[in-house]
């Protein structure tokens, strides 16, 4: 055995234990800076990408299976099933649950992004993370999320990631109109998704060189004041009865669009 176990852990009270499930909530994730996530595959993405581990607790039968992995981080608590149980929310628990430190903000640079969607008010954490992990797949520079929306560190919105938080350039912002207007003094196109007479199709649009879309709430869209102040309107041509698409759903098909018009992708 390579891990280095610093605690078994036998009572579900046990105070490392009642922290880490507290941090379930948005708040407590704020106040401590920490956040968590179950299985071995998003460890190993978290440690490749230098996050700061916390803790790890670790059940009996995953030390074994995944040593070769856990004994690159020194803060590992075995548990026992019962008290794993206590953790995680998962379906079928792979036995490895973290705790690690919140990144902080990176600041992009802009000049060097091409396309970059603006999440306005997106509630859901599965559209959340589904918006994320695309952005990763298509080289999308950066995704900035309004800070009115789901939080980017909860559980669900992190699960729906599958590792891709910890690869794409993220930042939280509390003013989108602001967001609008820099992302245009820095030469963007920007484009709002909305339903609207003057919506143009996106396979109508010529983009400019660098193109920035953004994407409403599920139920509400894009706010009146976002959409002014963008450079124009776009819509998804669709056929059948739907009235819309779901919200990950058209922020990938639009940052496929933006990532081919600026030759992220061929």
């Amino acid at each position: 055995m390579l891990t280095r176990v610093r605690e078994t852990i036998i009572s579900r009270k046990n105070r490392r234990i009642t922290d880490a499930c507290a941090l379930s909530d948005r708040k407590e994730r704020k106040r401590t800076g920490l956040f968590t996530f179950e299985g071995i595959k998003l460890f190993d993405e978290a440690k490749k990408t230098g996050l700061i581990f916390d803790s790890v607790f670790v059940t009996g039968s995953a030390l074994e299976k995944y040593d070769g992995s856990l004994c690159a981080v020194d803060c590992v608590y075995a548990v026992t099933d019962e008290v794993y149980d206590k953790l995680t929310g998962e379906n079928a628990p792979q036995g490895v649950f973290s705790v690690c430190r919140i990144p902080e903000s990176r600041t992009p640079d802009i000049d060097d992004c091409k396309c970059v969607i603006l999440l306005d008010g997106v509630a859901d954490p599965g559209n959340l993370g589904t918006i994320i992990r695309c952005a990763d797949a298509f080289g999308i520079g950066h995704v900035f999320i309004s800070s009115d929306g789901v939080d980017l560190y909860s559980p669900k919105t992190v699960r729906a990631c599958m590792g891709s938080l910890f690869r794409v350039g993220t930042t939280v912002v509390t003013d989108v109109c602001d967001t609008v207007r820099s992302l245009q003094s820095h030469g963007f196109g920007v484009y709002a998704a909305v339903l609207s007479p003057d919506a143009k199709s996106i396979t109508d649009m010529t983009y400019p060189g660098r193109i920035a879309f953004v994407v409403g709430n599920e139920g509400h869209g894009v706010s009146a004041p976002v959409s002014a102040a963008c450079d124009g309107r776009v819509i998804i041509p669709m056929c059948g009865g739907a009235e819309s698409l779901n919200a990950s759903v058209a922020a990938s098909i639009l940052m496929w669009e933006g990532a081919k018009a600026a030759k992220l992708i061929k």
